[in-house]
């Protein structure tokens, strides 16, 4: 836009504003909303229909003009007068039209504000709900520690659908222990381990009734008719598979490593700390390490072996178990809780190394005599931190 100061006559200016907006001649131009003595000022299109011929316009009135692109049949008004009557027409009703708008921009302002007010009161009782949550998960898992873990009990129909019929192309398992399956109870994917018999089941269910804890698989329930325990669904399978890469998986690195052997310990000391007596894992090997999808590990199978020391039908294959054995163990017979902490040791050299747990010990320990353990580090972890390596084999071994 150009803007027409109000000492300029018509007859002078309409030539250059023509030039300037590239106008012809015999063009008409088309008059915008009149500016009185604000030269700088911007400006509005009044009615894009009208349109005056130069004749038309008094000395000192004061216009915009825009290059009209509209058809010259439009209708012009019969004089200046006439149209300024008209602006004057129009600026009173601009007034009301800002009061609504006004109006409306408050309104919209004080529903954002209520918007906002209610969100900080939904986030605030969002807030309260979660901790009322999380408060009532932690009494929760105190009365369960505090109390005896009750079971579901599951009609054996369940089992039976989720199984289809204990079909072996559900199996994923089969020890001492008993036959496990794979399956969907409730559209939640569990673990149903069949026992061997009902004395096995009965023990287990006893250890199991001890209480929870999140690096041993947590049981959901029981199906006494068939003598069947139902466990949470681990993904991942058992830290056996992972030591050798079995099944094409890849190597556990050096962290995930030290983490298993923290969440162990952290397991064997819940065990070993009951009241009024220390429950015993007895059979703590990689193959009863289960590791769920992120790679966090849970023992299961624990205190089972002693029902297997036991005279009796159920007696337990030594030669998988005897690299993990405590040696006193062979000859006394007692579990104790210094028998779970030896073969924790070997796992943990396991991890460390990546050899088999048959000749494991004896190697670390020519390795450390020799000042040589950089050997036998399992280089498929990654960088592990050789002091801290060092120190725990030259403890464990």
């Amino acid at each position: 836009m150009v803007f027409v100061k109000a000492s300029s006559r018509p007859s002078d200016i309409l030539p250059k504003l023509r030039s300037l907006a590239g106008f012809c001649a015999d063009e008409e131009m088309e008059l915008y909303e009149e500016i009185k003595f604000e030269p700088s000022a911007m400006c509005d299109a009044i009615d894009a229909n009208i349109t005056f011929s130069e004749s038309q316009i008094g000395q000192g009135d004061i216009i915009c003009y825009q290059k009209s692109s509209k058809s010259l049949s439009h209708h012009a008004y019969p004089s200046v007068q006439i149209f300024f009557n008209r602006i004057h027409d129009l600026k009173a009703v601009v007034p009301g039209e800002q009061m609504k708008i006004l109006a409306l921009e408050e309104e919209v302002a004080r529903l954002k504000r209520q918007s906002d007010l209610q969100t900080e009161k939904a986030n605030i009782e969002c807030q309260r709900f979660k901790c009322e949550r999380d408060n009532a998960v932690r009494q929760l898992n105190e009365l369960q520690d505090q109390n005896p873990q009750i079971f579901l009990e599951f009609p054996i129909t369940n089992l039976l659908q989720a199984t289809q019929n204990f079909s072996d192309l559900c199996k994923v398992g089969d020890t001492e222990y008993g036959c496990v399956y794979k399956g969907i109870i409730h559209d939640t994917t569990v673990a149903i381990k069949l026992s061997r018999s009902d004395t096995l089941f009965q023990q287990e269910v006893s250890i199991l009734r001890q209480g929870r804890h999140p690096n041993i698989v947590n049981c959901i329930g029981k199906c006494s008719e068939v003598s069947a325990l139902v466990y949470e669904w681990l993904p991942k399978g058992n830290l056996q598979d992972h030591i050798v890469c079995a099944h094409g998986s890849p190597p556990l690195s050096w962290q995930i490593r030290t983490q298993i052997i923290g969440e162990i310990c952290s397991a064997l000391l819940f065990l070993h700390s009951r009241e009024p007596h220390a429950l015993v894992h007895g059979d703590l090997r990689p193959c009863n390490i289960l590791v769920d999808a992120n790679f966090r590990s849970k023992i299961c199978n624990f205190g089972m072996l002693t029902l297997f020391l036991q005279p009796g039908d159920h007696q337990p294959a030594l030669t998988a178990r005897l690299p993990y054995l405590e040696p006193e163990l062979l000859t006394t017979g007692e579990l104790t809780p210094l028998s779970d902490v030896y073969s924790l040791g070997v796992i943990i050299l396991c991890l460390l190394t990546g050899l088999p747990p048959l000749i494991i010990a004896k190697k670390v320990s020519e390795a450390l005599v020799n000042n040589s353990l950089h050997t036998l580090i399992d280089k498929s972890a990654g960088n592990w931190p050789y002091v801290q390596s060092q120190a725990v084999s030259r403890h464990w071994s």
